[in-house]
């Protein structure tokens, strides 16, 4: 019976074997059979038609999004509370405006309300903690204009008759004031949106019908185009033409199912139809088109059906711009699903920001209208689905400690976005391989830049092979610099996640999934959690020569995603880092935040890592060579690839000064000084930040 069993299992390994390898000589791409399972072996090498035919590349996928959990009136504690603004400063951390806008629910929960002589007045004072927190950190709201102001009003105010007046007073109070707080310019950038999803009752908390609405959505129309004309009397806009609108309004933020469910969407859209110019209140249409968690297709095709559905009905409505704001691979962010923990979602977000790339890029129907795409995951996870639930970081809560306090660990869909961002700014479209391999190759012009970014993936399920080899032509003679030099040097970066090495995921399965990791667990899955770099080399360039440029063979394990940075030596050296900030995390932990350096010339592409600086108050040690306790600079990530805005520093660590060799400075405790620079491909070094004092506070 044993014996029969045996027999089965081989010849069913022998079959599958057979099977793997008739796919991979059908894709053109060859297997090496290793022990019983098969190597991927692909090649990327790249023709110069490649770089020549790019198009301008418009960074649409730099958006996230959350909801406060139930209940509903606990929303502005929620967003106001430590965890959630550490989490938001963290996303912000990502290189190149990785994240630009993140899209909130019941916003409008932070705010106050009265009615006073017939005028309604608003306390802005929560609110204004929140958006000055988003503004401090980088980014800008998706502004819902969705929720409850708190207060005690008449129940007249929601009636049909007064809604009206009470929207439009409401959204021209708020643009006016955080115009005047922090700018047009800044302030111009927001994403206005109508209410989400207005057709679920679990979000339509006024009982709107139809009628109240439409009503609602042109009060808020009306009351941006009131401050958008008030605006453009100012100066800079003073001269700017009234059409260009400065606060456009996005909506109806629906999911478009049947007419019969969702009246509300497609009632406006039938408004928009018969009158686009005048009549639309909407600027751009957002929808959500998710997938059902098995391929990143899935939301794709979503929202090309729902493009053709509505262009078949409504014809007019095609001279509008499109956006789907909740484009995940499944609804749900609170189930836990493996396949969002690790390295499987992170090559999904990829596949998704390409494939929609690769629309644009080809002017489809699609591509020429998409605006923007948003993903749902700046939520705050939970035991036990800390890394399981879709978010871009994991989060545990040390309930156990005096203070509790919350640790954040980066999860590899969390890297993705930050190898994404080092896409210039013309790329050609993404090319799609046998084999579930996919690259977009991008330059900047004149080409001083070339940054190519690939993935292989199986999307949420598991790869049968695991084991790729890529065979990698580096075209460093495409790198020129503008004075066409005969000789010239080129930096090459080559950074990598993938399964099983940059997964933190795994590693606290191996721990034993603690709710509570200690110090030394933290630090194991924080060596984890960030893209590695698997090759770094300069080299000088003979131009004129045929060179075809530089093979490389790299040994990756799927599903994989790489990032290839190319550099000219007159790329612009790193600036000034500003803005450092130093947040507690513990009594002996805390979390250094900076901003990269302002300005176009700055180099930032080009940014390898940064080096992070210490100097305790408290000194314990004297130096050997004059006999003197004196404090020193310690660099405190000194062995660590620090490629993101961020750094979290234990305290009572070792390391050598370096104004003399003889010296040994212990850096102890956390108050004291930070100081922050970057250092690009060639190993040239920023300025360093203005120095930032520290003092940890008694716990």
């Amino acid at each position: 019976m044993i014996k029969t069993m045996w027999t089965i299992l081989l010849l069913l390994e022998k079959m599958l074997l057979v099977w793997l390898l008739t796919m991979e000589k059908s894709s053109g791409h060859m297997v090496v059979v290793s022990g019983s399972l098969p190597n991927y072996h692909t090649v990327l090498q790249f023709a110069r038609e490649e770089f020549v035919t790019t198009r301008r590349m418009k960074r649409f996928w730099t958006s996230t999004g959350l909801c406060p959990p139930e209940p509903r009136n606990r929303s502005g504690a929620f967003l106001l509370s430590r965890d959630s603004l550490m989490n938001l400063e963290l996303i912000a951390a990502l290189p190149n405006r990785a994240i630009s806008h993140v899209r909130v629910h019941w916003l409008l929960e932070l705010l106050e309300v009265s009615l006073e002589q017939e005028q309604f007045r608003f306390n802005f004072t929560g609110l204004d903690v929140f958006l000055d927190h988003l503004r401090h950190v980088g980014l800008q709201p998706g502004f819902e204009l969705m929720g409850v102001p708190k207060g005690n009003l008449p129940a007249a105010v929601w009636l049909q008759s007064y809604a009206p007046v009470f929207w439009k007073d409401l959204v021209q109070q708020l643009v006016g004031r955080y115009m005047d707080r922090y700018g047009g310019r800044y302030v111009s950038r927001w994403r206005f949106e109508a209410w989400n999803e207005p057709d679920l009752r679990t979000y339509n908390l006024l009982n709107f019908t139809v009628h109240d609405y439409l009503s609602y959505v042109f009060a808020i129309r009306d009351g941006l185009l009131a401050m958008d004309r008030k605006a453009h009397t100012r100066p800079p806009y003073r001269h700017m033409s009234s059409a260009a609108k400065l606060f456009p309004l996005y909506g109806p933020a629906g999911l478009f199912k049947s007419v019969q469910h969702h009246p509300f969407c497609w009632s406006v859209i039938k408004v928009c139809s018969a009158n686009v110019t005048h009549g639309c209140p909407f600027d751009t249409i957002t929808f959500h088109r998710k997938g059902s968690g098995r391929w990143a297709s899935e939301v794709l095709d979503g929202g090309r059906q729902l493009l053709e559905d509505i262009l078949n009905s409504f014809p007019p409505v095609g001279r509008l711009k499109f956006a789907n704001d909740e484009a995940d691979p499944i609804a749900g962010w609170s189930t836990g699903r493996p396949f969002q923990a690790d390295v499987r979602y992170a090559a999904m977000l990829f596949s998704i920001v390409t494939q929609h790339w690769s629309e644009i890029a080809e002017g489809s129907d699609l591509g020429r209208r998409l605006q923007f795409l948003s993903h749902d995951n700046a939520f705050l996870s939970y035991y036990p689905y800390v890394f399981e639930q879709r978010t871009l970081l994991a989060r545990f809560q040390m309930n156990l400690t005096n203070p509790p306090h919350v640790q954040f660990i980066a999860k590899p869909a969390f890297s993705a976005l930050g190898l994404l961002a080092n896409l210039g700014p013309f790329a050609g479209p993404t090319q799609f391989l046998n084999g579930n391999v996919s690259y977009v190759l991008s330059v900047d012009k004149p080409m001083k830049y070339v940054c190519l970014v690939a993935s292989r993936s199986n999307d949420s399920f598991p790869l049968w092979t695991k084991r790729s080899y890529v065979n990698l032509t580096i075209p460093t003679v495409m790198v020129r610099d503008d004075r066409f030099h005969t000789f010239h040097r080129i930096s090459t970066l080559i950074e990598t996640i993938q399964d099983g090495r940059n997964d933190p995921f795994r590693l606290w399965q191996r721990q034993g999934k603690p709710p509570f990791p200690t110090t030394a667990q933290l630090a194991a899955m924080r060596a984890v959690q960030l893209p590695s770099i698997l090759y770094a080399k300069s080299q000088v360039v003979e131009f004129g020569k045929g060179s075809k440029g530089t093979d490389i063979v790299l040994n990756l394990r799927g599903p994989w995603i790489v990032s290839v940075r190319l550099c000219s030596e007159h790329y612009p050296p790193p600036g000034r880092v500003r803005n450092v900030r130093v947040r507690t995390v513990h009594r002996d932990e805390v979390l250094i935040f900076w901003h990269a350096a302002m300005g176009k010339k700055q180099g930032k592409r080009c940014i390898q890592t940064y080096e992070v600086w210490f100097k305790s108050i408290k000194c314990s040690v004297k130096c050997k060579a004059t006999g003197r306790v004196q404090c020193k600079w310690c660099h405190i990530n000194v062995s660590k690839h620090t490629p993101f805005m961020f750094y979290q520093y234990v305290q009572n660590f070792t390391f050598p000064a370096i104004t003399r060799a003889a010296c040994k400075e212990v850096c102890s405790g956390i108050t004291g000084y930070y100081k922050v620079r970057a250092v690009d491909l060639f190993g040239r070094k920023g300025q360093f930040s203005r120095a930032v004092y520290y003092k940890a506070s008694e716990m």
